[in-house]
């Protein structure tokens, strides 16, 4: 049984009845402004008179929390006028009403989010993705006036819309950056990469997609003294190449990560040799460019992600077999050639492995008589477990059963589930420690089984996506959330993603 719920603290608590007293005011609006000339003489009054009254009354430090409500409810508002209005039959009513619904959302909007020139202290900044790239030139200036005081800055992310003038003056101001997100920003050049190697504890420099060309990346690399990480970069391989070439005084970087869908064998052996502390690689398989065996010389790899590749045919298990001991993460993407012997394998080769993923894979049925028997629990360490692949129930079962430590389940629409599964899995394994289930669509599933995982795992905090089980009536989903409430469990099963009806 999941552990109870704790008494919500009186702050959130008045956080949620402002926002039901926001819905409440806009639905009076709603019926006070009834077509689009009171709407345009009228809405923007009323909705800064809410601005103001939240702004005064809520504090700084509670408008992440107050933005989550919001849209929560604005969301179920939307919902509830699409159920009562026919757009069709009175579309001028529907739109007014969206039109304040949609409009109510400017309450997060404080004044004091417009501006950043006060937020001296602040530490980590994260702008998200900013207007998008569509109006970098006219938010420029306001970029460069409001990060003209952050000078304790350590990381920073501004992606779509930073310039290089950003750059040059963050370079100024806020020498000590140790993370810098730029990502997709195509004012982003070769001159940013000066202003880029002025922070001298620079360790993580996200690039992808801006304009900054293979000799940029070379002397990023060449210069930076303490960057580990620049990101996915399909021409990392071909940089290492150059610099090889024209730079063979250079003995090694601290390069830790290693992500691409290009790279050839030349490129994986220039990368043993120059990059030590490589722990994480992610590469797409190309057989007539590349040995994947080479991978076996990165004595600190931790990490592993294949794409596009056959276990079998390009050597996956040899590879397994000689680094599986210290791999922690494993993540298979279009690998074929995967059966119960490969998966024995893999539990055999990497004990200490804590995440497995499995994405557009199918598993087959053993390919050989010879079934391979453990000499040690397969699977024991492992955490987190993504299943987004075909396979058969042998294979979730295999998984699931000897999985004593799993904390994270999630399984695709492809993934074969039934009670049945489940009832052996628990009988084995009682998921002691699993905190989040996620099973995105099921045939065969029925209610019965959420309610035997939520009397035997102890630790269930997520239960998800049960709206996608087809067995699940909703008058037994309704029926669930009750016996959720009235037993007061500490157990969230409202779905990932939104199911429109």
């Amino acid at each position: 049984m999941p552990k109870l719920c704790q008494p919500t603290a009186l702050e959130d608590l008045a956080l949620k009845a402002s926002v039901k007293y926001l819905r409440v005011v806009g639905e009076q609006i709603m019926d006070i402004l009834q077509d689009s000339t009171q709407i345009e003489m009228h809405l923007d009054e009323y909705i800064g008179m809410l601005n103001l009254l939240f702004d005064i009354n809520v504090p700084c430090y509670l408008f992440d929390k107050l933005k989550t409500e919001v849209f929560r409810e604005i969301s179920a508002l939307e919902k509830d006028i699409k159920k009562s209005v026919d757009m069709k039959a009175y579309p001028t009513k529907f739109i007014t009403k969206m039109r304040v619904a949609v409009q109510l959302a400017e309450v997060v909007m404080s004044r004091h989010l417009r501006v950043l020139h006060f937020c001296t202290g602040l530490i980590i900044l994260d702008m998200g993705s900013m207007s998008g790239g569509w109006k970098t030139e006219e938010v420029e200036h306001y970029y460069i006036n409001g990060l003209n005081t952050m000078t304790n800055l350590r990381s920073v992310t501004l992606a779509y819309d930073c310039t290089d003038r950003i750059l040059d003056m963050l370079a100024m101001t806020a020498p000590h950056i140790q993370h810098i997100d730029v990502s997709n920003s195509k004012y982003i050049t070769d001159v940013s990469v000066d202003r880029l190697l002025r922070f001298k504890n620079l360790q993580s420099v996200q690039l992808h997609r801006t304009s900054i060309t293979l000799e940029g990346y070379a002397n990023l690399l060449l210069y930076g003294e303490e960057l580990t990480d620049i990101g996915k970069y399909d021409e990392i391989g071909r940089v290492l190449e150059y610099i090889d070439e024209w730079y063979p005084h250079k003995k090694t970087f601290k390069l830790k990560k290693f992500i691409t869908t290009y790279a050839t064998s030349r490129h994986l052996q220039i990368l043993c040799e120059k990059c030590p502390d490589i722990d994480t690689v992610s590469i797409f398989h190309n057989v007539m460019l590349i040995d994947l065996m080479l991978l076996i010389g990165i004595n600190k790899l931790s990490t592993l992600k294949f794409l596009s590749c056959d276990f079998f045919a390009d050597r996956i298990k040899d590879i397994l077999e000689v680094k599986g001991c210290n791999l922690t993460h494993l993540h298979l993407e279009h690998v074929d050639q995967i059966d119960h012997n490969a998966l024995m394998y893999i539990s055999q080769y990497c004990p200490d492995l804590k995440t497995l993923s499995f994405y557009n894979c199918q598993l087959l049925d053993s390919t050989s008589v010879y079934i391979r028997k453990p000499s040690i629990p397969p699977f024991m360490n492992l955490e987190r477990l993504t299943f987004a692949a075909q396979g058969s129930q042998k294979h979730l079962d295999f998984l699931l059963r000897n999985a004593l430590k799993i904390k994270y389940i999630s399984l695709g629409t492809q993934a074969p589930t039934c009670d049945q599964l489940f009832n052996n899995i628990l009988s084995t394994n009682p998921l002691q420690y699993l905190e989040e289930m996620r099973i995105i669509h099921s045939d065969q599933l029925t209610i019965t089984t959420a309610y035997k995982l939520v009397n035997n795992c102890p630790n269930l905090k997520y239960l998800k996506e049960l709206e996608g089980w087809a067995m699940v009536k909703e008058c037994e989903l309704e029926g669930f959330k009750k016996y959720i409430k009235l037993r007061n469990l500490d157990l969230d099963i409202t779905p990932w993603r939104k199911i429109e009806e």
